[in-house]
């Protein structure tokens, strides 16, 4: 029953009253806030390298602009990581509002070209062995006036010391400003290296002060009617340097030091060089008041001993050892330093290794240079045809620093190594936590954000990570730590040197057992071996009521080329490689091996990718192809008609658009992913190789199951293909596309990682239109495709078989049952393909240890090396997996026609297979 007029007008009144009352006091609530301080955020602008270009061993100087856009302060730690690797951090503090340009430098970056990131921004680095040509450059130092006071009218001389410190010979305009209107220009002409002392005269005619600059150095000076008389010439003499410390009989040692007039008057002055207290040889300079100039000797000694150096009550030292005649035809290689950091005063070891190429005895003369100088010069004797030889030698470790380290084989001074290592303070070393997933840990029960990357005094820390990481809608399970532990806690020891504790955290659903090399620190995740083992490929429909799906055998081997940033010889002896299961699967291992090629220096190597169809003779092959001068396609165009020629000419993780063949509307209505390429005129070309960098998404496990499903709800006509493969079209003679045919068509690229393969076209084209059309089921993307035409080049191959062994790494919950292989050496399983298997599921973990014995590659030519793998896999029904149960058995063999494969056909169970079986396969796992 409704209430009264009166009560309905009296609601009406109050709820008109509270639309006023809201009306009223909304704006003030939303002034208040504007009123509350935001707490401290940080935007990070302009990321810059200086040089974007190094030398292994030279810093590289970071710098980004840090703003803190809200209104409290706080801190901010800018840390620089590679490949979520922290390799240096700062923190700064920051007022609301207020912005800083933070500086920090990084060394003993490996080889390569590398992609530094700073939060969400990134930038390019290259580091060569070989010096970049660094263009000239002035550098300005050491700015002086001669007069800080002076009277009108008086001169006033400003001097400075100009060098050119790059590598090329330049002329550089040299402006000096005063109180910044420019007074007075010269060109100056300086060879690399060269330092120069220039002067300008200033006159002021008015009482002040003045400001004056050059380059980006700048004083001040005072006109008064009170000015002193200047004061005379005085000398001051410091900075004395001897480089090299140790040199050969008949090698030169220079001595400088800097002479500065510290009077106001012009002034002359001998610098006397005293070597054992014996007057060696004098330079006479002069200077105007504040002035100063590098004085430099060049001293040759032929008597061996140590020689006292003395100027003007500064004083050093240097060394001469005895020269022998070092043979020519020794080469030394594979250089390892350690430890990577260390206290002053303490021992770092140099190793590496000889080979003497001669059939004589030879001698080795090595010299180690740390930091640009001579650390010491040893001699090593080799047998004639000697090879492996180990060489050592160990040096005193200097006051805290970066430390490029140079191996100079003085035979042949074009053979040099080079490594690094760190000075700390005493009593810290330092801790770095990678940034997977932009991790958060403790760290002595603090929240701490990966990276990380501090020097910390020395003790134990305690570490702990989570479970589990939600990344990106996401879920990744931790599994390991770089040292091989499982445990979500750790203790690290600092006292015992640098940590890196690198946790490895894995997505919980997609598929191969991955591939990891150790790197010289840890070991480094590669990519995931044998897409192709993949066991279940359904190839087509068949009308057979007893056999309704033929299955593609597919092809499980695979060719990694190993990238040799990653892959670093242990103690000088092994590559240590693993092949880890994290995926919920079972793997079968059948063979694994190295592949070590060495080439000619002016061209790259590559190897093809597999698939079951096409001819063994074009499969795992090493191609050579041009380092320079590969062609671009002319033209690239999608199935859209869109333009992907800006995508695939250089190799910059821009990759073409793509799509899906799994969701497709029907069987005969399908998504196909295509590019078309007009690859130019190609008519003089002895061969064709297509070198392409690309990668597939396999997509979601649903979509696959769902497009399988489509296939048994209404009938298709026999031979319909589920997954098609990709294919290859060319023109022939009337303009019409025609297929390649089978045994030589285009492979699926690998998931995961992108990688650089060759696709061998010579004889493919039928006329002299060299269009070429990729056509692509699964969603296929390319970041670089290019042609190149050079004949092959003459290679040597050494193949080399590694140490196995099984073991686990990782508790799981996996379904998957069977006989496995028991735990312990498998070295035996993989030595041929030859259907034995080391198998494994989700948790274990293959070593595998290559020898490092093989010596250097011949003069003139470079090393690459690739992992060839044999294996197959197959995952749990409804996830990837198709046609059979999560068991071991049935077992794949060679000569099978598909997986699952029909009842007609069975693995060999010879006597020498059972023996293998009993021997081997006795890890029984029963699920309940």
């Amino acid at each position: 029953m409704l209430g009264s007029r009166s009560t309905r007008t009296k609601l009406i009144i109050i709820f008109f009253a509270t639309l006023l009352l809201l009306g009223v006091t909304i704006p003030s609530y939303i002034y208040v806030q504007s009123l509350i301080p935001k707490p401290a955020s940080f935007k990070l602008t302009n990321l810059k390298l200086d040089p974007d270009w190094i030398q292994f061993g030279d810093p590289v100087k970071i710098s980004v602009n840090v703003t803190n856009i809200g209104d409290e302060a706080g801190n901010y730690t800018v840390t620089v990581t590679i490949a979520d690797e922290p390799i240096a951090s700062k923190t700064i503090q920051l007022l609301g509002k207020e912005g800083a340009i933070v500086e920090v430098s990084a060394t003993g970056i490996a080889e390569g070209n590398h992609t530094l990131k700073v939060g969400d921004l990134t930038a390019l680095l290259r580091v060569t062995s070989e010096a970049p040509a660094r263009p000239a450059k002035m550098e300005i130092t050491n700015l002086g006036i001669s007069r800080i006071q002076a009277a009108v009218g008086e001169p006033i001389i400003v001097s400075v010391i100009a060098t050119n410190t790059g590598d090329e010979a330049g002329t550089f305009e040299l402006i000096l400003y005063v109180n910044d209107i420019q007074k007075s220009t010269r060109n100056i002409q300086l060879d690399s290296g060269e330092t120069k002392t220039e002067e300008f005269e200033v006159v002021e005619q008015s009482e002040g002060t003045y400001k004056v600059k050059v380059g980006n150095k700048t004083k001040t000076f005072e006109i008064t009617s009170e000015a002193e008389p200047p004061k005379p010439a005085e000398f001051q003499v410091t900075d004395l340097k001897v480089n090299p410390t140790s040199v050969l009989a008949g090698e030169v040692v220079t001595i400088s030091v800097n002479v500065i007039n510290i009077g106001e008057e012009s002034g002359s002055y001998s610098v006397n060089l005293n070597i054992d207290d014996n007057l060696r040889e004098t330079i006479n300079v002069t200077l105007s008041g504040g002035a100063t100039r590098v004085a430099e000797f060049e001293i040759t000694e032929t008597d061996v001993g140590s020689y006292n150096v003395e100027i003007d009550g500064q004083f050093g030292q240097y060394t001469v050892e005895a020269s022998v005649e070092a043979s020519k035809d020794i080469v030394v290689y594979s250089m390892f330093v350690s430890p990577y950091e260390v206290w002053e005063g303490e021992i770092v070891t140099i190793k590496a290794k000889a080979d003497n190429l001669a059939n004589e005895p030879g001698t080795l003369q090595a010299r180690i240079l740390a930091g640009g100088e001579v650390a010491t010069t040893e001699i090593f004797q080799l047998e004639a045809g000697e090879t492996n030889k180990q060489i050592e030698l160990t040096i005193v470790a200097g006051s805290p620093d970066s430390y490029a380290v140079k191996f100079i084989n003085l035979g042949d001074q074009t053979n040099t190594l080079s490594g690094f290592f760190q000075v700390v303070p005493d009593g810290f070393h330092t801790l770095s936590v990678s940034g997977t997933l932009g991790l958060t840990f403790l760290l002595n029960g603090v929240n701490i954000t990966a990276p990380y990357f501090e020097l910390l005094e020395v003790g134990t820390y305690a570490l702990a990570v989570p479970q589990s990481i939600l990344y990106n809608g996401d879920w990744f399970n931790f599994t390991r730590w770089e040292d091989g532990s499982t445990s979500l806690t750790r203790t690290v020891d600092l006292s015992l040197g640098r940590v890196s504790a690198n946790p490895t955290f894995i997505f919980t659903g997609t598929s191969c057992p991955s591939l990891y090399t150790w790197n010289g620190t840890n070991y480094e995740y590669v990519a995931e071996v044998s897409n192709h083992g993949w066991l279940g490929y359904i190839n087509y429909i068949s009308e057979n009521p007893d056999w309704n799906i033929i299955y593609w055998r597919n092809n499980p081997w695979d060719y990694i080329k190993l990238d040799q940033n990653q892959l670093h010889p242990r103690n000088n002896e092994y590559y240590d490689l693993i092949l880890t299961q994290n995926w919920d699967e079972i793997f079968y291992l059948d063979a694994a091996h190295m592949m070590v090629v060495d080439h000619p220096s002016d061209v790259d190597v590559y190897s093809t990718m597999v698939e079951q169809y096409i001819d063994p003779d074009y499969m795992g092959q090493i191609y050579t192809v041009n380092k320079e001068n590969q062609l671009t396609p002319l033209s690239a165009f999608n199935e859209k008609g869109e333009d992907m020629l800006p995508m695939i000419s250089d190799i910059d993780d821009i990759f073409t658009s793509g799509k899906d063949g799994i969701t497709s509307p029907s069987w005969d209505n399908i998504n196909w992913n295509r590019l078309t390429l007009d690859l130019g005129d190609l008519s003089n070309a002895e061969q064709i190789k297509l070198v392409v960098r690309g990668v597939v998404d396999w997509g979601s496990p649903d979509d696959y199951n769902t497009w399988i499903d489509s296939f048994f709800v209404q009938p298709v006509p026999n031979g319909t293909q589920i997954t098609p493969p990709p294919y290859m079209e060319v023109k022939d003679a009337n303009g019409n596309w025609v297929r390649v045919q089978e045994s030589r068509q285009f492979p699926i690229p690998p998931d995961s990682v992108p990688r650089t393969f060759v696709v061998d076209l010579t004889g493919l084209f039928p006329t002299d239109d060299y269009s070429l059309r990729i056509n692509n089921f699964w969603n296929v993307t390319f970041d670089y495709i290019g042609v190149d035409t050079s004949p092959q080049r003459e290679i040597i191959i050494h193949q080399i078989y590694p140490e196995a062994n099984l073991y686990p790494v990782f508790p799981t919950n996996s379904q998957s049952e069977g006989n496995f292989t028991r735990y312990g050496n498998v070295t035996k399983l993989i030595l041929n393909a030859d259907d034995k298997f080391v198998i494994g599921r989700q948790g274990d973990e293959v070593s595998l240890t290559f020898p490092d014995d093989i010596g250097a590659p011949p003069e003139g030519m470079e090393r690459d090396i690739f992992f060839y793998v044999s294996l197959w896999f197959k995952d749990e029904y409804g996830n990837w997996g198709f046609g059979f149960g999560f068991t071991v058995d049935p077992l794949p063999f060679q000569n099978m026609s598909g997986f699952p494969y029909p009842p007609t056909e069975s693995y060999p169970y010879t006597q020498e297979n059972l023996e293998y079986l009993s021997e081997y396969n006795t890890r029984q796992i029963t699920i309940p």
